[in-house]
Order: C-alpha cells, then structure tokens, then sequence
C-alpha cells in the first residue's frame, strides 16, 4: 500500500459542523427556513446519531480499530449488512439534519463536500486497504453489500 492517509474522516465532519455554524452566523440573510419548519432537521439527526453510534459500537464489539491501524476482522453485522459505510452515510443524513435546522441555504453544500471526500478520497483508500489486509472475504462483501446503502 502505497498511499497514506494523514487527517482522518471525523475531522471533515468536525469542520463542516463548524463551518454550519459560521454560516449562520456570517451570511445569516442565507437562513432561509424559518422556525418551526427548521426543526425537521432534529427528525434526520436523531437516526444520523443512531446510525454512528451503532456502527462505533460494533466496531468496538470486535475491537476493530476506527482508526487506520491494521484491520483485525471484517465487520458484517448490524448496519454492516447493508452499507459498508454506515458512519460516513450517518455522517451525511446529520449534516443534512443541521443544515436544515440551522436553516442556512449555503449550508446544504456541506453533507455534498463531506459525501465527495469520502466516497474519493476516504472510501477508495480504505477498500484498497481492507482488500489488501483481509483479501478475498472482503472482495466477496464489496459484491453483497452497497458503498452507501
């Protein structure tokens, strides 16, 4: 394996719930949904959180790093069954949730950002990785289960 990751996929999520806050703050003329149509956001953060939580825990199950430490296993249970993504896709559906409830129209480009660099410059280098630690059992998943969903 050539490549090498040097930040790791929580900090984009980190920096683009930072930049969700500045935007509404700074181009607050771009706050376009008002209260209470604004609180649909908490009806996508709840699963968002859901789906992170759950797909830690599991992870923490079979102590398999989250990290980009050497894979000890492959992870097929819980959400793993039907995305092989399950943080990165909760990741997206709570930057949809706060876009939403903060209401800022500018803010909507972010869980796109986050999606782009992790389906092209996160997810490629991690399959690359889990091919190359688990091999064929994890060729043989990529075949039953979608990136995203």
């Amino acid at each position: 394996m050539k490549k090498k990751i040097i930040s790791i996929p929580p900090t984009y999520f980190y920096l683009c719930v930072v930049l969700n806050i500045i935007f509404y703050f700074i181009f607050n003329e771009y706050n376009l949904i008002k209260f209470p149509i604004n609180l649909i956001g908490i009806l996508l953060l709840v699963p968002g959180f859901n789906m992170v939580a759950n797909s830690y825990y599991i992870f923490k199950k079979y102590n398999t790093p989250e990290k980009y430490l050497p894979a000890k296993c492959l992870v097929k249970d819980g959400l793993y069954k039907y995305s092989r993504n399950p943080m990165y896709l909760g990741g997206i559906i709570i930057l949809i949730g706060i876009a939403i409830l903060i209401s800022n129209i500018i803010a909507f480009f972010l869980p796109f950002l986050f999606f782009l660099i992790m389906n092209f410059m996160f997810i490629p280098f991690e399959e690359e990785k889990m091919h190359f630690e688990i091999g064929d059992e994890y060729i043989e998943y990529k075949k039953k289960v979608r990136r995203w969903f």
